[in-house]
């Protein structure tokens, strides 16, 4: 009812005219760039977007001159546009003919939606907006079109000035570090704006306290979102100290705290795990960005709060989620894959989680959340949390815990979680040991039944492990043991023991937009109404 009541006086001209205001007299400058044009956008996307064609979350659309009129899109689309991402793609391209379709395709939004309109005027898309007009106006900017910039200061100040009123309506999740940063810039890069800059940084200090956990890790639990989080706290920083204002010390601390989470996400071939819906990003940006923020802290091995471990040797990397799947507030896309883990070595990823489908419409979406898109234990093809189409996870009382122990330069890894427990009285028990080289992995993974259970029994069980598309794997013994190949030179020996051992289909969405078709190591078995006891292990063979 209050959001109602509200939108129905944003949609007034009495506050449309109470936004009009002074127009800035011009930019004092743009935002730095923590990345290169070339990994801020996509050079041959912004060549497409010369004939109206858009690639919005993996689908590719003509949408000619006023893309956000396409009644075929879905709303999750729609702000995309209204974010004008796109910029960057056009600034990647970085042809005279680009800069003038993005002047363009700004002056036709202005035109079309320079008052409220309530898609395009919240207050996550309206920071993001602001953010990618500021960041590229070096770009747009033309002295032959003078009439441009005095549209486009005048649109910033009126979006600013909603912004500053709308700002605590953001969802309270990454968005909300979103809109904060787009008050902040635009307070910094406006003259005669500087009075809202304080609202900005108040807005990002309740972010910051609420989602960024002690550890470091951002509490939606989704590498991808820690990257993404920082990238927008160090640009923040970075304006701040060019505009020569005072840094605030909790922005700092945040972005020193967060450095060393986003470094234990990464993989030996310096990209991100696959977790909680996200996808392994871009290596040379990655190492921009930590080399921008400089914070020189190594990677975090226990993350105890945000409740991922990570074992690391010279040449591999175990990454396992070793923590609570919901995190008040902050399960919103997030996965069912309770003790899943994922294994790299060298520049090759061997045991992965399926990945994500950004679009939530997407089939695939909700698939991939599930308990069985991840590297573990899957119980009556259930899973171990309900995931629901909304996109939330049920909010169940389930209970994870860890050890950590090391002796010699190996790691041992002790885990449990409850999630079966309510639907077939069980607790899954994790164990993961990896030696000082890296080159063996073992794991014991059991079932055990709790002696008060009265409900109904599960019959079977599964653990998996999803390989990377790049390794071929082979059936050996008596479906007992198999071959993975990673290259001519390179094969490991999977055994195991307490069940049948198969290969069969999985598919890989570790690369945004991307589906590739791959298999998977399946270990099955009964339970029987009995604790269940799997021991495997994986070791490089030569």
């Amino acid at each position: 009812m209050q959001a109602q009541l509200r939108n129905a006086i944003y949609n007034t001209s009495v506050y449309d005219w109470s936004l009009r205001g002074s127009v800035p007299e011009r930019l004092r400058g743009i935002p730095p760039e923590p990345l290169s044009a070339v990994l801020s956008g996509n050079s041959n996307a912004g060549r497409e977007i010369l004939n109206g064609n858009y690639n919005l979350l993996g689908h590719a659309h003509h949408l000619g001159d006023l893309p956000w009129r396409n009644t075929r899109l879905s709303e999750q689309q729609i702000r995309i546009l209204h974010r004008f991402e796109f910029l960057a793609d056009l600034k990647s391209f970085g042809t005279d003919d680009a800069a003038d379709k993005g002047r363009e395709l700004m002056t036709r939004w202005i035109n079309d939606f320079g008052r409220w309109r309530v898609d395009a005027w919240r207050p996550e898309v309206t920071g993001g907006r602001l953010v990618n007009w500021l960041r590229t106006f070096d770009f747009l900017h033309n002295k032959d079109h003078p009439g441009f910039e005095m549209t486009f200061l005048e649109s910033c100040a009126v979006q600013i000035r909603h912004l500053s009123r709308s700002i605590e309506d953001t969802p309270p999740d990454q968005q909300a570090v979103e809109a904060a940063e787009g008050l902040i810039l635009g307070a910094i890069c406006l003259n005669g704006m500087e009075t809202v800059l304080e609202n900005g940084l108040a807005a990002l200090e309740i972010a910051l306290e609420r989602q960024i956990l002690a550890d470091g890790g951002h509490f939606q639990r989704n590498p991808t979102v820690q990257y993404q989080v920082l990238l927008r706290l160090v640009r923040i920083r970075d304006t701040l100290s060019a505009a020569q204002l005072d840094v605030p010390h909790t922005l700092q601390v945040t972005i020193d705290r967060m450095v060393p989470m986003l470094r234990a996400y990464r993989h030996t071939d310096g990209r991100l795990a696959l977790f909680n819906g996200s996808t392994e990003g871009n290596d040379e940006a990655i190492n921009q960005l930590l080399k921008k923020s400089g914070t020189k802290a190594r990677s975090l091995s226990n993350a105890p709060h945000t409740g991922f471990q990570r074992a690391e040797t010279k040449h591999s990397a175990l990454i396992t989620d070793a923590g609570a799947a919901v995190v008040s507030g902050a399960n919103l896309g997030a996965h069912a894959g309770l003790l899943s883990f994922e294994f790299s070595h060298k520049n090759h990823r061997l045991i992965v989680n399926c990945g994500a489908s950004a679009d939530r419409d997407d089939n695939w979406h909700t698939a991939l959340r599930a308990t069985a898109a991840h590297s573990t234990v899957c119980v009556n093809d259930t899973n171990a949390l309900e995931v629901r189409e909304s996109g939330e996870l049920g909010v169940i009382d389930t209970h994870v815990t860890s050890r950590r122990s090391e002796s010699d330069g190996s790691t041992f890894l002790q885990m449990r979680h409850d999630g079966y427990r309510k639907l077939f009285g069980l607790v899954h028990a994790r164990d993961i040991y990896i030696s000082a080289a890296g080159d063996d992995l073992r794991g014991c993974d059991t079932l055990k039944l709790m002696m008060d259970y009265m409900g109904s029994h599960a019959k079977d069980f599964a653990v998996r492990f999803h390989l990377h598309p790049e390794i071929s794997a082979e059936l050996s013994g008596n479906k007992k043991s198999a071959i993975l190949k990673v290259s001519n030179r390179e094969g490991w020996r999977f055994r195991c023991s307490g069940g049948d051992l198969s290969i069969e289909e999985s598919v890989y969405l570790g690369i945004q937009h991307r589906k590739r078709r791959t298999s998977q190591l399946v270990i099955s078995g009964l339970v029987n109404q009995q604790d269940v006891e799997v021991k495997w292990s994986l070791i490089k063979e030569g």
